[in-house]
Order: structure tokens, then C-alpha cells, then sequence
């Protein structure tokens, strides 16, 4: 039981730190940035640039899915006590991203 519980953990870990699925805006690499950078090195028309971007975001889209259905799948595996602990663990580092993300941002733009 303490392996499967271990290993629940860690794969719950890298999946969140894979992204959570939530109603914020994406986290990490963003297409329409992504967009822009390719379109600098490779000089893309404008047809392309519109591409690109329906296919980043519809792998986001993919990504967020598969995130969504292995904590699911994780969430399956555990207890009661253990999904609420995860949970916990879950919000922990969500404000720690939020303070990191804060603190990159007053780097970026120190009004």
C-alpha cells in the first residue's frame, strides 16, 4: 500500500507540475508567443501564422485533457483521506506559483 501511495504522489506531482486545469489563463508557453518567436526566425506569412495557432492551441487543448483525465485516474487510486491531503498539497503549490509568478512580475514591470 505505501508504494502504490508513494507512487500515486509522485505522479500526482508531475502532473501538476505538468499545469492544472483550471479557469485561469494557461500557464507556461503561450501560443499566440510562440507564434510570434517562429514568425521572427522563420519570416511566416500570414496564412502560416494563423496555422500555427490553431495547432498550438489545439495541443493545449490535447495536454489540459490528459492532465485532466490522469488526475482523475490518480485521484481513483487514492483514499478519501489521501485525495484531501493531495488536494492540499495541490493548493500549496498553486500559491507558491502565484507568489513566484507575482514576484516575476514585479521584475518584468517594477512600476
Amino acid at each position: 500500500m505505501k508504494k502504490v501511495t508513494t507512487l500515486a504522489l509522485v505522479l500526482l506531482t508531475g502532473a501538476t507540475l505538468a499545469g492544472t486545469v483550471s479557469a485561469e489563463p494557461p500557464r507556461g508557453p503561450q501560443p499566440e508567443r510562440m507564434v510570434e518567436h517562429m514568425s521572427r526566425q522563420l519570416d511566416l506569412t500570414e496564412d502560416q501564422q494563423a496555422r500555427m495557432n490553431t495547432i498550438f492551441e489545439e495541443q493545449g487543448e490535447k495536454m489540459r485533457a490528459l492532465h485532466e483525465e490522469t488526475r482523475q485516474r490518480i485521484d481513483g487510486v487514492l483514499t478519501k483521506e489521501q485525495r484531501a491531503k493531495a488536494e492540499e498539497l495541490r493548493e500549496e503549490r498553486k500559491e507558491k506559483w502565484e507568489a513566484r509568478k507575482d514576484k516575476m512580475k514585479e521584475r518584468r514591470d517594477p512600476r
